[in-house]
Order: C-alpha cells, then sequence, then structure tokens
C-alpha cells in the first residue's frame, strides 16, 4: 500500500506538471492567477487508458482552485475521490481502487518523467528522486517501467507503522520518544540519501528497544530496575532477553547477525547502498516487531 507520506508527494508531483497561470486585468491592474491545466490533465489520463469516471472526475475540478488536483490524488488514499462510483461500497472497500489508481498514476508519471522527449520542470524534478525513496519505504521499486511490490515490508502503511507505535505504548517502555526519533530518522536519512546515516539509526532504533523490552521485563517480573551493565550493552541485552526465555537461542543468533550488518554501514559488494539501506531498515523494524510481541505474550502469561 502506498503511504500518505508517497500519496502526498505524488500529489505534489501532478501540481506541478499541471500548474499554470493567467494574467488578467482587474480594478488593480494587470495580476497573474493560478490556473490547472485541466485539458491537459484530461489528455494524460485519456492517453494512459484511465476509466471514464476519472476523466469525468478530472474534467470537473475548478482550474481556479490551487488544491483541487492535489486533494484529488490524496483523496485517492482514503477512498473519497472514489466514492461518486462506487456508492454502495463501504470506506475499506473504497480504498482498494483508490491504492490500484495511486500505482497507476505513480507508474505513469514515473515512465512520463523517463522519456528524453519529456520537458520536466525543475521544481518536479527536485520531487521525483523524494518520490522513488518514499516508495522504496512503501515496499515498492521501479524497475524498466514498471512499479514492483518488493517485499511486504513491516511499515508500508500507516497501519502497520502503527503497530509498531502502539505496542510501544500499550507495553508502557520507557524513553519512546528516542525510539520514535531514530524510527523517523532512518526514513528522513533514506529519502536524504543518506544510506549510512539511515542504517544506523535503524540499528539504533532496534537496540533502543530490546533495551526497553529488557527493562520492563526486569521491572515487571522483579520489582526492580535492570542493572545498568546490562542495560547498556546490547550483547548482555540479548543474553538477558535469552536467558528469560524471552528468545530462542536460534533467534538471539539471528538478532545479533542483524545487529552486525547493522553495524556495518559501509558500502557491500555486489548491492547497491540504497537497496542496502532499505533492505536493513526493514530487518530491524522486522526483530523489533517480533521483540515487542515477545514481550507483550511474557507479560501476559501469569
Amino acid at each position: 500500500m502506498l503511504s500518505r507520506k508517497t500519496t502526498k508527494t505524488l500529489a505534489d508531483v501532478f501540481h506541478g506538471m499541471f500548474e499554470g497561470s493567467e494574467r488578467m486585468s482587474t480594478v488593480q491592474g494587470w495580476k497573474t492567477f493560478y490556473r490547472l491545466r485541466k485539458d491537459r490533465l484530461y489528455d494524460f489520463l485519456y492517453e494512459h487508458a484511465y476509466d471514464a469516471w476519472v476523466l469525468n472526475s478530472a474534467k470537473a475540478l475548478h482550474t481556479s482552485d490551487k488544491r483541487a488536483l492535489k486533494e484529488f490524488i490524496m483523496r485517492l488514499h482514503t477512498g473519497e475521490t472514489v466514492a461518486s462510483a462506487t456508492p454502495d461500497w463501504t470506506w475499506q472497500q473504497r480504498s482498494k481502487p483508490g491504492q490500484r489508481l495511486l500505482r497507476d498514476l505513480t507508474e505513469d508519471v514515473l515512465i512520463w518523467a523517463q522519456d528524453p522527449q519529456t520537458y520536466v520542470a525543475d521544481s518536479i524534478k527536485k520531487r521525483l528522486p523524494k518520490l522513488i525513496s518514499e516508495l522504496e519505504l512503501d515496499g515498492y521499486i521501479f524497475r524498466d517501467g514498471k512499479l514492483y511490490h518488493t517485499e511486504a515490508a513491516v511499515l508500508d502503511t500507516e497501519d502497520e507503522q502503527g503497530i509498531l507505535e502502539k505496542l510501544i505504548q500499550d507495553l508502557g517502555l520507557d524513553n519512546e520518544q528516542v525510539m520514535k526519533h531514530h524510527l523517523e530518522l532512518s526514513e528522513t536519512d533514506y529519502v536524504d540519501e543518506k544510506w549510512g546515516d539511515s542504517i544506523a539509526n535503524s540499528r539504533k532504533f532496534l537496540e533502543s528497544i530490546l533495551q526497553e523490552i529488557t527493562a520492563k521485563h526486569h521491572l515487571a517480573k522483579t520489582g526492580q530496575t535492570v542493572n545498568p551493565s546490562i542495560y547498556s550493552r546490547p550483547y548482555k541485552v540479548r543474553d538477558y532477553l535469552q536467558a528469560q526465555g524471552l528468545i530462542e537461542p536460534k533467534e538471539k543468533k539471528a538478532i545479533s547477525e542483524v545487529y552486525g550488518l547493522l553495524s556495518e554501514t559501509g558500502a557491500h559488494p555486489y548491492i547497491a547502498q540504497k537497496d542496502q539501506a532499505r533492505l536493513m531498515r526493514h530487518l530491524a523494524l522486522t526483530f523489533a516487531q517480533f521483540a515487542l510481541l515477545r514481550l507483550q505474550g511474557s507479560l501476559r502469561t501469569p
């Protein structure tokens, strides 16, 4: 699923593609007003074989409203745009065709931008790398003119991201803001093409999750705070989690290996740095969710 953040960037790209202006004489003199190039938008959608209701909806947009096209696209994510074509559907049902249209629009605009005959304004050129990076974080890769869903990323939708955040909140873990900070930085660094920083913050997120799981478990079982000599050392945290049955030996080994990979932020042979950063982030978040669910189950067991 394309996230709200990716959808917003896609909407910004389309706004840049079809924004125009018109000079008009007013009582205050000549002024320039925004005008949506609705005919060009209609032609683009028609040439790419969109359904009639999509064409008609685009044709009905107000040309003087700067937000009309942006909101048309953003409302695909919520299902609002497809509501008129699906009067008997639930909002959840409407999200599916909305997502399909978002993927189609994304694919078509990226193909359009790659065409050497296409003039791409600087404002759009600046947004395209951000769009591609956000797509990759959602679990999509654009290759050879096609948008591929590469894997079920742990954070490929807001709902899935909410799982992690809700687990942290429900479990009452300390230092919630620190964990959230590293999680957000891992995404921001990726979008900014700071691959090493993105991996480092993914590691810090996983490390802080395991630390707080250890602290929460120890306090719940003994009524005392965990020894700082354990809390401050990642390998001792993993030893504690295994000793308390929160992870099994093979799981501890897997987490240790992933932690080692996340600690090596340099370039690796035969894999692009951006792919390395994306996959390492997904590994960190997957193991974080796994450990949080283990703690949740442990605390529920008498």
